[in-house]
């Protein structure tokens, strides 16, 4: 009787443990919300964690990278259009990033690249005393190579992005139910905050410190003190005691946060501190979240099953037909000119000498790669850029699973369907207002590759794309084997040794990530002059970052326990007469990139196509304005 009651004891524990990891795996991760630094002036969307993230632990799944080459030298065209143009540069570059997270800052030798990184790339908002999160650039570098095909020389070449696994990670232990924000740059911080006016975390740490104290002391003086006396002491303490010691800015903004009285303290504690008490948006329950929010991680990227479609967007988890799939808001652009492309030209400030970049000509030799990605409508000029988490990796197919409609949330702004297309960047509307929903169709079982329908339009030019592509190849203007490329030599180079001296294909170049210290155990300079330093990890930032990565040349290779070291040349970009010798470079730290103007974006036959939202979705009224155009005409 007691063994059969163990056994059934056993057999209930892992029943719960099994149905708890389900649920856990069931879990939404990650919610798109309305954000603690919303306003009515100015909404924004932000991203909530839906379950706990542990420091350094990744948040979500990768996303895809688009790079923009050019966009504001391109829209500088000295026609009447450029105010227009140059406005929707500068409004859409509020969302993207600089190119450094996923490598894209070697796609140009010169010029001004932005890369497009959705989901949290776009969507995480910022606040600088609240910063929990950061690119993880290893990701996107040592990314596994899906669907890259070696060699082939296929029609899908330049006509998605190669560069994807753009993730962040937790620099912070995140709670469940907390906004996430991401690092935008100490420049970014310092051009866009004041020290005096901003409270960072540890200012918010020393002062819940302060408050434990402060309740510690009337605790124990609480018979010896009066209301007044209590009130005056308390109105001393963070009136001018905070100010002489954090300073007037910092001091006065300390004292608005805490409450009128000292009874009134102990909700501070309780609410978890002082950043909790003054914020409780930053973290919302998961009933609030579900009710108020969309489930941003029930589609994560992999090679697609789509032949020469790179990636795709598979389900996370079981989706029910009608549900939401993903939300993602729109990044709206009025005129889809802005995405031409053309030759630019150099230029110089009259006042300063600065250099710039202008267009030269009017004469477009193509589109930006972005076109792709963006969603848009034949008779209308405008296009929207998706925003939404592993979105852009939705693949097309005549038999979808999924489709595009507006949201019913109420921050959706059905309203500007009435608007110019012009009208949505001024004043007052510079904000992502408009939100789509990819919903199920049918029922998606887990695993399952997400489709939507692009559309007629792109299907046909897909297929005449194809019939050309192949027209090319016979006539040697595509080559029939396509020239090796970085992501090609990574996945070879991954496990097997890097030969010293080998000459590699012209369009990559060697880079390494270096973090140096001076040598213990030898002299810091050689017998021929030059620096000799030892590789090493950094001791309190990411080793593996877009800012460590330099040129560098084998010298030599040892093998080092199943794994591989070198000794690598580093010269200075301001003196590349002179050379450091690094030594005890692990094989993980040395990658191949693409040479500028070399990787498969810049393809000059590579398919151009929006994709089509739905007719009988677009709205009605000022943005159908191509087909009012032809009219006119």
């Amino acid at each position: 009787m007691v063994a059969k009651r163990s056994l059934c004891l056993l057999l209930v524990a892992a029943l719960s443990s099994k149905c708890s990891r389900a649920e856990e795996e069931n879990q939404c991760g990650l919610y798109l919300a309305t954000s603690s630094t919303s306003t009515a002036a100015e909404p924004k969307w932000g991203i909530f964690a839906g379950k706990s993230y542990s420091k350094q632990s990744r948040i979500g799944f990768g996303d895809i990278a688009i790079h923009t080459h050019q966009m504001e030298a391109n829209a500088l065209s000295g026609e009447d259009d450029e105010d227009l143009l140059t406005n929707i540069v500068d409004f859409f570059e509020n969302f993207i990033w600089v190119p450094h997270p996923v490598g894209g800052q070697f796609e140009l030798d010169e010029g001004k690249v932005v890369t497009a990184i959705p989901g949290g790339g776009t969507l995480s908002c910022f606040n600088p005393k609240m910063t929990n999160a950061d690119w993880n650039h290893s990701s996107a570098f040592f990314r596994e190579p899906w669907n890259e095909e070696k060699g082939v020389s296929h029609p899908g070449r330049g006509s998605y992005s190669t560069f994807y696994e753009a993730s962040i990670h937790a620099t912070d232990d995140i709670e469940e139910g907390m906004e996430i924000f991401i690092s935008y740059g100490e420049n970014y911080v310092n051009e866009n905050s004041d020290d005096n006016e901003e409270l960072s975390k540890e200012d918010m740490k020393k002062v819940d410190m302060t408050v434990n104290k402060i309740v510690e002391f009337f605790e124990k003086h609480q018979d010896e003190l009066d209301e007044e006396s209590k009130n005056e002491i308390y109105q001393f303490l963070i009136r001018d005691v905070m100010q002489a010691a954090a300073g007037e800015g910092k001091g006065k903004i300390i004292s608005e946060v805490l409450p009128d009285t000292p009874d009134e303290l102990r909700a501070v504690i309780a609410s978890g501190g002082v950043l909790d008490y003054s914020q409780p948006s930053l973290v919302r329950s998961t009933e609030w979240l579900e009710q108020h929010g969309r489930c941003m991680d029930n589609i994560r990227p992999g090679p697609s099953t789509i032949p020469h479609a790179g990636r795709g967007a598979f389900a996370s988890r079981k989706i029910a037909a009608g549900a939401v799939v993903a939300p993602t808001p729109l990044i709206q652009i009025p005129d889809e000119e802005v995405l031409n492309m053309y030759d630019v030209k150099v230029e110089y400030d009259e006042n300063d000498g600065t250099e710039f970049h202008v267009r030269n000509g009017n004469e477009v030799f193509g589109s930006q790669l972005l076109l792709n990605y963006c969603y848009g409508h034949p008779e209308s000029h405008m296009l929207f850029y998706p925003a939404g988490a592993g979105v852009s990796f939705i693949n097309h197919s005549k038999k979808p699973n999924a489709q595009l409609v507006w949201s019913k949330h109420p921050n959706h702004h059905s309203h500007w369907f009435q608007l110019e297309p012009e009208e949505l960047l001024e004043e007052g509307n510079r904000y992502l207002g408009l939100l789509m929903e990819v919903v199920a169709t049918k029922d998606i079982a887990e695993g399952d590759e997400i489709f939507i329908d692009y559309g007629d339009l792109w299907q046909e030019a897909w297929d005449e794309h194809v019939k050309e592509w192949e027209t090319l190849k016979k006539r040697g203007v595509v080559p029939k084997r396509w020239p090796t490329r970085a992501a090609d030599l990574n996945a070879e180079f991954a496990t097997k040794p890097y030969k010293v001296g080998a000459n590699y294909p012209e369009n990559v170049q060697m880079k390494c990530f270096l973090v140096i210290s001076k040598p213990v155990d030898e002299e810091p300079m050689n017998a021929n002059g030059d620096k000799v330093r030892i590789w090493t990890k950094h001791k309190t930032k990411e080793t593996f970052d877009s800012s460590n990565l330099f040129d560098c040349t084998l010298i030599d290779r040892q093998d080092v326990d199943d794994t591989y070291e070198y000794s690598v040349s580093w010269r200075s970009v301001a003196d590349p007469s002179k050379q450091t010798i690094v030594k005890h470079v692990p094989q993980k730290a040395i990658i191949f990139v693409d040479k500028p103007h070399t990787s498969d974006q810049f393809t000059p036959e590579g398919f151009r196509h929006y994709i089509q939202i739905p007719d009988d979705v677009f709205p009605e009224g000022p943005w159908r304005d191509a087909a009012v155009a032809e009219d006119e005409e």
